[in-house]
């Protein structure tokens, strides 16, 4: 067992989730000593039968590390050097956000599951392109997770950003009152966001909204879309909301082991639907090698997670790819996974 499932996770856990969210963040500040770690503790596995493609990204594994816990792009010098093939930061908003009252976290141990209410807090852009333009090398690929309540802010986002990332993952939102999420039109807002972005220059990639997961139909023609006006990936999972008492807002959204089944059955439903035109992020409930393998055979080209970063610390990601590679043996990642187009430029149709 790790050092940290032994010893720091109990003590850690001893704290409120919102605790010990905070103050991961604020230890990750310090690139330095994470990287002194990852060079001792041989954090970084370079095997040629890891490496993949995803939305035109070349990736030295298909295992990410999603948005959430560098919500700004201020803990890229830590996060990169931990053996993750990227890291997305965000959600960057358009303006600062101060987010959902608190508590805003629950943990389920049990399922080593989480059930959050962030409720979007966010620096800012000008914020996130201030700390991303000092980032001069990436020691792996950078996606950037951008929102936004409108098409405007949304396209606004992506063009501020994509100078400073490798890529750019657009998150349709809903205007952040509980009333107006029974009206959004996610297809009517991606629409827009679609025409407003043709000039992009660099992969694009739109998170399918979870609820939008709940309809074939619905999830079918926003891949019509993406294909159509050249998005160049998608990225799926399961996540769902519940109702969660000791959150701020007495409701949030699931996420970890508890949701991966009904991640799987989503992914695979997509790939279904998209037939290699698109390439497919699968999330939800990853914690092991076995995990990213499902999701591999279910039709992704790479999975990212976070909840298992909080349960299995920072060795997560090497010890997922030491399992991984047993699990293939010969095999490649890149020969399980759809043959997929290459980033194909800006699109200007």
């Amino acid at each position: 067992m790790s050092l940290y499932r032994s010893v720091l996770r109990p003590l850690l856990f001893r704290l409120s989730p919102d605790a010990s969210h905070a103050l991961a963040r604020a230890a990750l500040q310090w690139g330095p000593p994470w990287q002194l770690l990852a060079a001792a503790q041989q954090l970084q596995v370079d095997d040629p039968r890891l490496r993949t493609r995803f939305a035109g990204l070349e990736l030295a594994s298909p295992l990410g590390l999603a948005a959430g816990l560098d919500k700004d792009g201020r803990l890229l010098a830590s996060l990169s050097c931990l053996g993750f093939g990227f890291v997305t930061v965000g959600s960057i908003m358009p303006e600062p956000r101060f987010g959902n009252p608190f508590p805003r976290l629950v943990r389920y141990p049990e399922t080593e599951s989480l059930a959050d209410s962030m409720g979007l807090p966010s620096k800012g852009r000008t914020y996130a392109v201030d700390c991303l333009s000092r980032m001069t090398q990436h020691q792996v690929p950078v996606i950037a997770n951008i929102g936004g309540f409108t098409a405007e802010a949304i396209a606004d986002g992506l063009f501020a950003l994509e100078p400073h990332v490798d890529a750019v993952e657009i998150s349709l939102m809903c205007p952040n009152v509980a009333e107006a999420r029974a009206q959004f039109d996610e297809l009517r807002l991606l629409a827009e966001v679609l025409d407003r972005i043709r000039s992009r220059r660099k992969p694009t990639i739109v998170r399918v909204p979870n609820d939008t997961t709940c309809s074939t139909d619905r999830m079918a023609e926003l891949i019509e879309r993406s294909v159509a006006a050249g998005i160049d990936g998608l990225k799926v999972g399961g996540g769902r909301r519940v109702g969660e008492p000791r959150l701020g807002t007495s409701q949030g959204t699931l996420h970890g082991g508890a949701i991966h089944e009904a991640a799987l059955q989503n992914v695979a439903t997509a790939a279904r639907l998209a037939a290699g035109r698109i390439s497919i992020k699968g999330n939800g409930g990853v914690r092991s090698a076995a995990g990213v393998l499902a999701m591999l055979k279910a039709g992704a080209c790479c999975v990212d997670l976070y909840s298992a970063f909080i349960y299995d610390g920072w060795t997560l990601a090497r010890d997922i790819h030491h399992d991984l590679l047993q699990l293939i043996g010969p095999s490649s990642v890149a020969s399980m996974t759809p043959r997929t187009p290459a980033f194909k430029g800006p699109h200007l149709a």
